[in-house]
C-alpha cells in the first residue's frame, strides 16, 4: 500500500503539504491541492483515518444528520462533506429530521448502535435531554451551522453577525428606517446571531428597533408567508424585510405577490441563505451565501481528523457574502 512519501514524491511537494492539501486546508494552493489528490488517486493511497479504521475493523461511514433535505443549503453540505469522504475512502448515509424534533429524536437513537464511524450533525432540538443524547453518540462529532446550548463539539459556521450587520446597515444607508425580520426560533443560536448582527445595525444607525417588526420561530416557506402576511398588514408596513433562512424567503416573496406588491418599490427583501431560484425571479433576489458545499467538506475534514486520533480540534469560522442583485432599493 502507498505511504504519504509515495505520494508527497509523485505530487512534487512535501509530506506536511501532502497533509495539508488532503484536509483541504486554505494554506494550499487549489492548482497544489488537485496535483496531491490526483498523485493519491494514482497511488491508491487511504489516508490515515480510514487506514486506521481498516485496521481495526471499524466502520469507514459518516453520517449527516439534518433537519431538511429539501433546502439546497444541507443539500449542498451533503455533497461538500460526501465529496470529502469520498477522497479519504469513506462514504456518507444522510438521515433528514423534516423539521420534527420527535423524529430527530428516534433517528440519533437509531444511530446509537455503532455503525458510523462518526457523525455531522444540524438539529433542531436544543433541549438538555437532546444534547445529552447527542453527547452520547459512539464516535466523533462535528456540529454543522449552528450548536444546541451546552453540547461541547466542533462547530462549523460562518460569522452570521458580522455578514448580518453588514447587509442590515446597507439598506440603512439607502434610507429604510422601518426594517422587518423574519427571524427563526429563539433557541437556535443562528438566529440569535443573525438577531445580534440586525440589533447592532441599528445601533449603528442611531435607529431603535421596532420589536413588532421582528417575528421569531420561522424555519420554512409556510412560516415565512404567515410572518410576511402579518407585517404587510401593519399601517405603516415595514419598507425591508430581512429573512432568516432562503425558504423563509420563498414564504415572504409568495405572500408580497398576493398583496400586489412590487419589489422593491414598494418593499425591499434580502435573504439569509442563496439558492438557484433567487437569480431567476424577477426582480433577483439580494442574498448573504453561505459557502454550503465548503462548510460540508470542513466537516468531513473534521471527522477525518479526529479519526485519525487529532484532539482539541476548533471550530471552522467560514466566511458568508452578501450577493447584491435587485430586491433592495431605497424606501419611497
Amino acid at each position: 500500500m502507498a505511504g504519504i512519501r509515495d505520494v508527497a514524491r509523485l505530487a512534487g511537494v512535501s509530506t506536511a503539504t501532502v497533509t495539508r492539501a488532503l484536509r483541504d486546508e486554505p494554506s494550499v494552493a487549489p492548482k497544489t491541492k488537485e496535483r496531491v489528490r490526483a498523485a493519491a488517486l494514482r497511488l491508491d493511497y487511504v489516508p490515515s483515518a480510514a487506514a486506521r479504521a481498516l485496521s481495526q475493523g471499524h466502520s469507514t461511514l459518516l453520517g449527516l444528520f439534518v433537519p431538511d433535505i429539501v433546502n439546497p443549503f444541507y443539500a449542498e453540505v451533503a455533497q461538500g462533506m460526501e465529496d470529502r469522504a469520498a477522497e479519504a475512502r469513506f462514504h456518507c448515509v444522510i438521515a433528514s429530521s423534516h423539521l420534527n424534533r420527535e423524529r430527530e429524536r428516534q433517528l440519533l437513537t437509531s444511530l446509537q448502535d455503532g455503525t458510523l464511524a462518526g457523525l455531522a450533525a444540524t438539529t433542531v432540538g436544543t433541549d438538555e435531554a437532546f444534547t445529552q443524547a447527542l453527547s452520547a453518540m459512539p464516535g466523533p462529532l462535528v456540529l454543522v451551522d449552528r450548536r444546541p446550548r451546552g453540547l461541547k463539539a466542533p462547530l462549523v459556521r460562518t460569522d452570521n453577525r458580522k455578514v448580518t450587520r453588514e447587509a442590515i446597515r446597507g439598506l440603512f444607508e439607502m434610507g429604510h428606517t422601518r426594517i422587518a425580520m423574519i427571524s427563526g426560533p429563539q433557541d437556535f443560536d443562528t438566529a440569535c446571531q443573525r438577531l445580534s448582527g440586525f440589533r447592532m445595525a441599528h445601533r449603528d444607525a442611531g435607529v431603535r428597533v421596532t420589536e413588532q417588526l421582528v417575528r421569531h420561530g420561522h424555519l420554512g416557506e409556510t412560516g415565512g408567508h404567515q410572518a410576511m402576511t402579518e407585517l404587510l398588514a401593519m399601517d405603516p408596513r415595514p419598507t425591508a424585510v430581512f429573512c432568516f433562512n432562503n425558504l423563509v424567503t420563498v414564504g415572504a416573496l409568495k405572500a408580497i405577490r398576493e398583496a400586489g406588491l412590487a419589489i422593491p418599490a414598494d418593499i425591499s427583501l434580502l435573504a439569509f441563505d442563496d439558492m438557484s431560484l433567487f437569480p431567476l425571479v424577477d426582480p433577483p433576489i439580494t442574498a448573504i451565501a453561505q459557502p454550503a458545499y465548503e462548510m460540508g467538506r470542513a466537516a468531513a475534514e473534521i471527522l477525518l481528523r479526529q479519526l485519525a486520533g487529532e484532539t482539541g480540534i476548533d471550530d471552522r469560522v467560514l466566511p458568508a457574502t452578501l450577493i447584491p442583485r435587485a430586491s433592495l432599493g431605497p424606501p419611497r
